[in-house]
């Protein structure tokens, strides 16, 4: 076990995540059917001292439940980080497993189902990345947009703009309302209008009306 863990390259898997960051994640793509990056966030996230990147080794035999014990210790940590950033909505947790071979990428989708409900209870988003991510563009579905050359999982705070992927089902949208919802209902101005297009046919599928769901305190650390 201990040859596995030297043979892993540190320093050239972090490389590579640098790399993803600024020449991918942080650029324009045409696939994604909307302007500006990939994702918006993560470069005021870096100005701001508020990404942190943790690297995690799961050795010569991943398992789900490493994977899932992983991330869900991934939840946990994101309260405990002493973030420098003020701002809470800009901090996001990188879990890097440089060592997840290919034939074992599933686990990481797989972790992603099986622990969204969880995060989504603490106020917060996860979302896995790897070089076999079928994970879709909201706006393009014909574009795989969760593509990266290591394998990680993303942990960060919920944000208004993520009522696009907590829609779907009336649990997670009530958590999602919780928070934001007061937002639709004191002024959409300024929101896009595919986030109030979304926030109220979720609200009327699931009968919710038009007051918001009464706010409930946040995580420690969270938005």
């Amino acid at each position: 076990m201990l040859t596995d863990v030297l043979s892993v390259d540190l320093a050239k898997a972090l490389a590579a995540v640098d790399g993803w960051l600024s020449d991918y994640i942080r650029q324009p793509h045409s696939g994604l059917g909307r302007p500006g990056p990939v994702c918006p966030f993560v470069e005021p996230a870096q100005r701001a001292d508020a990404l942190e990147i943790r690297v995690r080794l799961v050795g010569p035999t991943p398992s789900q439940t490493l994977i899932d014990e992983i991330v869900r210790c991934g939840l946990d940590e994101f309260s405990e980080v002493d973030w420098k950033a003020g701002n809470p909505n800009l901090r996001s947790l990188l879990l890097v497993l440089p060592d997840l071979p290919p034939e074992h990428l599933h686990l990481l989708d797989a972790a992603h189902t099986a622990l969204k409900p969880e995060s989504v209870r603490r106020g917060l988003m996860i979302a896995q990345f790897h070089e076999r991510c079928r994970e879709k563009a909201i706006r393009n579905p014909e574009f795989e947009v969760s593509y990266a050359p290591v394998p990680m999982m993303a942990v960060r705070s919920m944000a208004i703009h993520d009522v696009l992927f907590l829609a779907d089902r009336r649990e997670w949208f009530e958590e999602y309302a919780s928070r934001f919802g007061a937002r639709y209902l004191n002024s959409a101005q300024g929101i896009d209008p595919l986030l109030t297009e979304t926030y109220e046919r979720a609200r009327d599928a699931y009968g919710l009306g038009a007051e918001p769901v009464r706010e409930k305190p946040r995580p420690r650390g969270a938005r």
